[in-house]
């Protein structure tokens, strides 16, 4: 049996990472008293998205789920590649020409390191951090205009990569959740 823990930071809490449509981040103090006060053995969190919650938390054993391949390409790398991402991502430029240089690249032909970059630019620097996409997948925002996006984060990226070092990260609609939540765990909806 795992240890029991208490949902409550003893480090600092990285930030979310990226941007994303329906993030936490601010309901947070709302959700305080919400958050349960009993231990409990596991955390999961079947649509992670921008991972306000877990990031608050920073639980020492949870399950990251989201159906987004791309976002979740981006946490496996973070957490497993975070030198080579923060090398790769050094080379973006913020201009609109580069922007729709990047959005054209076909993910499929990257390696994860460069999904993961491609990713997190198109994500600081479209228009209003949206991630979206076409019938045929396509991320198709436009862009955003933004006069300083800040792509590369370092210190809150090492923290990020430290707390998804504690997550099973799985790329799964919200039903994989039964696979996973057992007696005693912590489910985020």
């Amino acid at each position: 049996m795992y240890k029991t823990y208490h949902a409550q930071a003893k480090e600092e809490s990285p930030r979310p990472p990226v941007k994303w449509a329906g993030g936490k981040s601010q309901l947070i103090p709302r959700f305080e008293q919400l958050f349960p006060k009993r231990e409990y053995t596991l955390y999961v969190e079947p649509f992670v998205g921008g991972g306000a919650v877990f990031f608050h938390l920073l639980p020492p054993r949870a399950v990251l789920i989201d159906s987004n391949d791309e976002l979740i390409n981006f946490y496996l790398v973070v957490r497993d590649n975070l030198e080579a991402l923060l090398q790769d991502l050094r080379r973006h430029e913020n201009t609109a020409e580069y922007y729709y240089r990047i959005r054209a690249l076909e993910p499929g032909q990257l390696t994860p390191v460069e999904r993961a970059s491609r990713f997190l630019y198109l994500n600081k620097t479209g228009y209003n951090g949206l991630w979206r996409v076409n019938s045929r997948g396509q991320h198709n925002v436009p862009f955003g205009r933004y006069k300083n996006p800040k792509i590369v984060d370092e210190p809150n990226f090492r923290l990020v990569s430290g707390a998804l070092k504690r997550a099973e990260i799985i790329c799964d609609d919200f039903s994989r959740v039964l696979d996973c939540a057992d007696r005693g765990a912590f489910v985020y909806l």
